[in-house]
């Protein structure tokens, strides 16, 4: 279909600010300040459920739906960002702090040109058809998915403060509280992610075309609308507007009143939206690392595998092979306790503190006697999760593309009220439950090739249903769990794969799981995200395991993850140190990992 032309009248201004900062804000996701001075808010990648089964029939099925990370205006577009480029401001109620109103759907898209113009942006708008290229990266209008996710920011009521319709007038202007008329933007309270005015003030332009049924067709990543009709969507309601018109998944269609601009009401205004800038990530250095001498703290007592020589060996052969050069540095910090108790009870943190309190040159166990602990080995434990979580925000901000954590305790055997097997609190698993509630993701992988089953991170999501765990290990062994037959319960049934391997399992063998179990159950889950419990305790000749992975059996598996992850996540993929105590063994497997890594 071609939609009716834009206004020729296009103007070339020119920028004049620096490129985009950070801008001070308390919103709870990141803002910048863009080129022109207006702030906007960093919505992450992720999924929700769009409109509901309270709704009326436009509204309804509510289905799922993945959008891509965008950067959306804070506030509605002001009068005095309007007038800026000199565009005739057509508004009734008239100021510079108030939103630009009586605004037809082409002189929204128009101004969006403009405005990526005067940034040396690619307008996204086409003059002569007003089609949008959704390849450029200048300023267009949310498409309605973008903006339902954006007014949702996490939440599956009807508002996005909550179902109580009462609070309304803390959030939005409408006809209860209005006083007929249009309101200074930001004056109310912003919604969890920061965005002011998503219920009221004035219905906002989305670039969507609206479909009566679509909902009933819609695509499931990044829709955009149907492609043919003459009604465009308006979504948040306005100040004339009453409570039910306000709520998160209400939609109408309106004329884009191409012919006429007097024939948009006082109630219809826009806000814009864009790509994020592309990370400024240097070449070669594509891939972070995590460690830290703190790690080197957590003792063990003189003969126990898992001990500190580890990591120096790790470091020592990167470091000879040049590779440690090459690697994005990515430094640990502690972990917040909310961030570890979303996998561990606080009392269980607790213990786990005042176990570690006043040992002094001494080591002791905790729970186990497979999980020493010493003066130390609680703050090696909270900054190995800091590791972990800094590499996992690194990739989703694009600063890298994937990392490997040499971190130590490991995790994947930690249960919520339990330290064992050498493990204190479970790494991996806090770090799939950081990408779904701080990110937003819908789906995580975690692949776990340590020689051991990771009862742990199979416990912590076995009812899930958004993270899927893929588990390769020798059976039977250690610690008794990770039978075919455990494969999930509930939302989580089909989410948990294991493969027991007998005595001996070497490159050919993992070779064949890989492609024949890993890839296909990975495809079909189609993960935002992988996460590795990386255990080179598979490796041949490895003190404690009797598996036979090579260090080119290990290189071929993280090739088979990347491409997974190429195909599913944008290759998004954070690996963290599990097991492997023969430190030669471990040297090279761990090489061969980094350097696949990195290719």
């Amino acid at each position: 279909m071609i939609r009716p032309a834009l206004l020729s009248a296009l103007l070339a201004l020119s920028a004049c600010a620096p490129g985009e900062e950070p801008a001070p804000s308390g919103a709870s996701l990141p803002t910048v300040k863009t080129d022109g001075g207006v702030e906007m808010v960093l919505i992450p990648e992720g999924d929700f459920d769009m409109g509901s089964e309270r709704g009326r029939d436009v509204e309804q099925p509510a289905h799922k739906v993945h959008v891509d990370a965008f950067l959306m205006d804070r506030t509605e577009v002001t009068q005095e960002q309007y007038e800026k480029f000199k565009l005739p401001n057509p508004s009734r109620f008239k100021g510079a702090a108030l939103p630009v109103e009586m605004i037809p759907w082409t002189k929204a898209a128009l101004f969006c040109n403009v405005r990526s113009k005067a940034e040396n942006l690619e307008p996204c708008y086409n003059e002569d058809t007003a089609e949008c290229d959704f390849s450029k990266n200048g300023y267009r209008l949310p498409t309605e998915a973008e903006w339902e996710y954006a007014c949702r920011a996490g939440t599956k009521s009807d508002y996005s403060f909550g179902a109580d319709g009462r609070r309304l007038a803390d959030y939005g202007w409408f006809a209860e509280n209005s006083g007929k008329k249009t309101h200074p933007v930001g004056q109310k309270k912003p919604n969890p992610w920061g965005l002011y005015d998503m219920h009221g003030n004035v219905a906002e332009w989305c670039n969507d075309i609206f479909g009566k049924d679509y909902y009933k067709t819609a695509i499931a990543r990044n829709p955009r609308g149907p492609g043919d009709g003459e009604m465009y969507v308006l979504r948040g309601g306005s100040w004339k507007g009453s409570a039910e018109v306000l709520t998160s998944f209400h939609r109408v269609a309106e004329n884009p009143g191409f012919s006429d601009a007097c024939l948009a009401p006082d109630t219809m205004g826009f806000r814009c939206v864009r790509k994020p800038a592309p990370a400024k990530a240097s070449a070669g250095k594509a891939t972070g690392f995590v460690t830290s001498d703190l790690f080197l703290e957590h003792k063990t007592p003189e003969g126990f595998p898992e001990r500190p020589a580890r990591l120096e060996a790790i470091v020592k052969r990167l470091k000879d092979k040049g590779l440690l050069q090459e690697l994005t540095p990515i430094q640990p910090a502690p972990a917040a306790t909310e961030i570890i108790a979303a996998c561990h009870s606080p009392a269980y943190i607790e213990r786990v503190k005042k176990a570690c309190e006043g040992l002094g040159e001494k080591t002791d166990h905790i729970d186990t006697g497979d999980m020493p602990i010493s003066a130390k080995s609680y703050e090696s434990a909270v900054n190995a999760v800091g590791g972990v979580v800094a590499a996992v925000d690194a990739v989703m901000e694009g600063r890298i593309r994937n990392a490997f954590c040499a971190v130590r305790p490991p995790g994947h055997h930690a249960l919520r009220e339990k330290a064992m097997g050498f493990c204190l609190f479970n790494n991996v698993a806090i770090a799939a439950r950081h990408l779904l509630n701080k990110h937003r993701l819908g789906k995580v992988l975690i692949i776990d090739w340590d020689v051991h089953h990771g009862n742990g991170t199979q416990d912590e999501f076995y009812e899930d249903g958004r993270v899927m765990y893929f588990s390769t290990h020798q059976s039977p062994f250690y610690p008794g769990s990770g039978s075919a037959e455990e494969r999930g319960k509930g939302k989580g049934e089909g989410c948990i794969v294991n493969v027991p391997l007998e005595k001996g399992a070497g490159d050919d063998v993992f070779r064949k799981i890989y492609d024949e179990k890993l890839k296909p159950a990975a495809l079909a889950f189609k993960p935002d995200f992988i996460l590795i419990s990386a255990g080179f305790d598979s490796a041949r000749a490895d003190k404690l395991g009797r598996l036979d992975l090579t260090p080119e059996g290990y290189a071929a598996m993280t090739r088979k993850v990347r491409e997974i992850a190429d195909a599913c996540c944008k290759g998004r993929i954070v690996s963290m140190l599990e097991g492997g105590y023969n430190l030669d063994a471990l040297a090279d497997s761990v090489e061969a990992h980094v350097r696949a890594l990195m290719e």
